[in-house]
């Protein structure tokens, strides 16, 4: 399992609406139950922690990225476990995670975006589509989807959750 010498980074990306949270509340759930260091953060929850101080243009995005990968890094110093689920679909932010921290597991949670439209629980796409909204990733905005994360789970159906995180602390125990 995890060993609490050697803390690491799960870092669970996707577009908005992807299940990246659902799942990784998920996989925190589990593991919360066998180890105390371990903490799950959520790239929504963080803008709120850090009192919403920046917007959702490219250029805010990847300084909320840096934050977020910086909180993680502190975190993993301090030998805690971290699940990650967030957004942040910068090749930048990828590369510095797996420069900086070395227990470094990056997950993608795929979903097909007329899917996302379909879901829309935030009502992000449909205003992006009807231009009443800039800079929504993946409809308005350009994202680097990831190329060499460690997995890739399929979520275009919202099922088999127990499977799906299942995955990811197969993985986690592999590494």
């Amino acid at each position: 399992m995890i060993d609490r010498n050697k803390a690491k980074l799960i870092w669970i990306t996707g577009l908005s609406g992807s299940g990246k949270t659902t799942i990784g509340k998920e996989v925190y759930k589990k593991l919360n139950k066998l180890y105390e260091n371990i903490v799950f953060l959520d790239g929504d929850s963080f803008r709120e922690i850090l009192g919403n101080d920046l917007g959702h243009t490219p250029k805010d995005r990847l300084e909320n990225a840096r934050r977020i990968s910086r909180m993680c890094l502190f975190l993993v110093s301090q030998n805690i476990n971290v699940i990650c689920s967030t957004m942040s679909l910068y090749k930048e932010i990828h590369t510095l995670n797996r420069e900086k921290i070395t227990n470094y597991l990056e997950v993608f949670i795929e979903c097909d975006i007329d899917e996302l439209i379909r879901r829309d629980q935030k009502g992000l796409y449909t205003k992006a589509i009807a231009g009443k909204l800039d800079n929504i990733v993946g409809i308005n905005m350009d994202y680097d989807k990831p190329t060499l994360c460690d997995l890739t789970i399929d979520n275009s159906k919202q099922d088999m959750l127990a499977e799906k995180s299942n995955k990811i602390i197969n993985l986690i125990i592999d590494n």
